[in-house]
């Protein structure tokens, strides 16, 4: 929430926490209703805000049942900004033992770090009397009003009295983050958590980012040892301790990556023995600069492609790519569909892989997709060792492939020393770099082709490496597709604003992207003529659809041949078409007199039943007696004259 020229504006993702539906967000921005006000964010384009006044007592009613009052929860917004979460309380906290080895739950972790951080705001804010006015236009007395409402409103585990608020704040200024310890979980064991504290604090600084060497971390030690009463300590001393714990301080001190290197215990992997039986796909900014004509900003000689690779982690070849100057989820779709293509062009046929991994990037949206091709992996949040694409973009034969022939390679990492290509060169040579366009197009299409048909140091080529493994692969390894289900997994539904269409005796006629097409079903049956059908369509060759209600109707559809009307046009082959086309005429309509005949079959011993039960209680006397005498007055002899269906239409 915040205030533009005194109006106040809630931001977009709060309209969304407080229970308001994103979908009725968007079509009301969509549709520009004079009840909903949006705007920019002055401060941050990104952000979407909606004026609070402008909307509906429903949803006003929402927004405050979440945050309060808006108006208070805006002029209490700074002062909860000043709030800093303390990740050495954190560490403290977590790291605390009590009756010998048990630990303090999450929730509790969670609310002593909360309180500790409010402390230290509260600390830093009234020993500087003069920021405080400067910033909030608030005196001491205000300032602790808004806090106690905001430790009531937002829950903080402090009192919330002034006086045992200072009181609380005071015992933590001297005793530190021990203060905040429920005596449930020994606090009142002074002795032992002091011992517990000293040895916190000491790792604490040997953990730090910055990597102190020991002498320094003694120096610092020993001055909030001597305030506190602890006994001082020597260099030799940190090292040991260094040394010892270094298993639970290395991945604060160096690294997540250090951490798993050294100590985190590794899983051995061996490749799939067999084509398809693992694909992996990720995304790559490709080290080439081009020119951007169109960039006026200065720096138009700079711009790298993004692009989406699929590769088979068999033996690391690129199945599948797709790429442009912005990621989004239809360049993963396409990629995989460029995949799909590639395989078809050198086995024949669909396949489809066994088992799938991909990051975490979008994957709310993409995950139905990647598990309609089979088994899906998602990658653990930070896993920097997942599978074999990530090694595969740094390696010898990636780089080899890019550098090629590029006076536009910028470099396999553009900020280290050692980048691979001389930066000097790169940047006299940035007028000559290629632009985006056909020429940007043609460099890494030559640049995925040599990843494929390069050979190694034994002479052979990724893809010969991987179709000799291809034709050993046991067919029932192969995860062949049809036509239709490829349709189903990598087509893409086609409603017009919306709508389903309906099958008609010319098949389906929708219009895709704006061009009209029309298709005829693989199979015609009268019983789908009028059935609401969705047209799931493949923009790379829209030759043959899909049509299906999702229920009873499932069939491919294709693009009509054309009968040749004039004698002039006939060609060999045009009138066997025709001929197939008369002949499923004359077999609907010879189907559709069988039935009549065999429905007036049924029925004909029971055909004067039939009648009275007709004209029961409906026929008038008069009628009847008149309709019989017509009847009796007609000749016996007359010939029966037989019907014919062709008569009938």
């Amino acid at each position: 929430m915040k205030t533009v020229n005194d109006i106040l504006y809630i931001e977009w993702s709060e309209l969304v926490l407080s229970g308001i539906p994103e979908g009725t967000l968007k079509s009301a921005r969509a549709r520009e209703s004079g009840k909903w006000v949006f705007i920019n964010d002055p401060d941050d384009n990104r952000k979407v805000l909606v004026e609070f006044e402008k909307l509906g007592a429903s949803f006003k009613e929402k927004i405050e049942s979440t945050f309060g009052n808006p108006y208070n929860y805006v002029a209490r917004q700074p002062i909860k900004n000043m709030v800093q979460w303390d990740t050495k309380a954190e560490a403290f906290y977590l790291g605390y033992r009590y009756s010998e080895s048990k630990t303090l739950p999450a929730e509790t972790v969670k609310k002593y770090t909360t309180a500790a951080s409010w402390l230290n705001m509260l600390k830093k804010i009234t020993e500087d009397k003069t920021a405080l006015k400067k910033l909030l236009n608030l005196s001491i007395d205000q300032f602790y009003v808004q806090v106690i409402e905001l430790i009531k409103t937002e829950k903080i585990d402090l009192p919330e009295s002034y006086r045992r608020l200072l009181a609380t704040r005071k015992k933590y200024d001297e005793e530190g983050f021990s203060s905040l310890i429920d005596w449930r979980f020994g606090n009142k064991i002074a002795a032992k958590i002091k011992d517990e504290l000293s040895e916190s604090v000491l790792l604490e600084m040997i953990a730090h980012h910055n990597q102190y060497d020991d002498v320094f971390i003694a120096q610092q030690y020993n001055i909030w040892a001597q305030a506190n009463s602890y006994s001082v300590i020597t260099a030799a001393t940190v090292g040991i301790h260094r040394r010892k714990n270094e298993h639970l301080i290395i991945g604060e001190r160096e690294g997540n990556a250090a951490l798993s290197r050294k100590y985190l215990k590794q899983a051995k992997g061996q490749r799939p023995t067999f084509p398809l039986a693992m694909v992996e796909s990720d995304d790559n900014h490709l080290d080439l600069f081009f020119i951007d004509l169109d960039d006026v900003t200065g720096g138009k000689a700079y711009h790298r492609p993004k692009a989406i690779v699929v590769m088979d982690s068999y033996n690391d070849y690129v199945l599948g790519y797709a790429y442009g100057f912005e990621l989004n989820k239809e360049l993963v779709r396409a990629a995989y569909v460029n995949a799909m293509y590639h395989i078809r062009s050198l086995t024949g046929e669909w396949h489809l892989q066994h088992e799938t991994i991909a990051d975490r990037w979008a994957l709310a949206d993409l995950e139905p997709f990647y598990k309609n091709m089979g088994h899906f992996h998602p990658t653990p949040v930070g896993s920097k060792n997942r599978g074999y694409i990530e090694q595969f973009f740094g390696s010898v034969h990636w780089k080899r492939c890019m550098k090629i022939g590029a006076n536009n390679y910028s470099g396999n990492n553009i900020t280290a020393s050692k980048r691979g290509v001389n930066a000097e060169v790169l940047a006299q040579n940035k007028k000559d770099r290629p632009t985006i366009g056909s020429e940007s197009n043609a460099q890494i299409e030559q640049f995925f082709h040599r990843l494929r048909h390069m050979p190694d140091s034994k002479g052979t080529s990724k893809q010969a490496q991987w179709l000799q493994a291809w034709s050993e692969t046991p067919a029932e390894k192969k995860r062949t597709i049809t036509d239709e289900q490829f349709m189903l997994i990598f087509g893409i539904e086609h409603n017009h604003n919306g709508r389903t269409i309906q099958i008609n005796n010319r098949g389906v006629e929708p219009q895709i992207n704006g061009v009209q097409y029309s298709f005829n079903m693989a199979e015609y049956n009268l019983n789908h003529i009028g059935k609401s059908v969705t047209v799931i369509y493949d923009p790379y060759d829209m030759s043959r659809v899909l049509v299906t209600d999702f229920e009873s109707v499932r069939m491919m559809a294709y693009e009509p041949q054309l009968t040749k009307r004039a004698i002039a046009d006939a060609e060999v082959g045009s009138r066997i078409y025709l001929n197939s086309i008369l002949k499923e005429k004359t077999d609907a309509v010879a189907m559709i007199g069988a039935k009549s005949d065999r429905r007036k079959e049924v029925i004909k011993p029971y055909i004067l039943d039939a009648e009275a039960v007709l004209q029961a209680g409906i026929v008038t006397k008069e009628l009847k007696q008149e309709a019989e005498q017509k009847a009796l007055s007609e000749p016996v002899t007359k010939p029966e004259k037989k019907s014919s269906i062709y008569d009938k239409m």
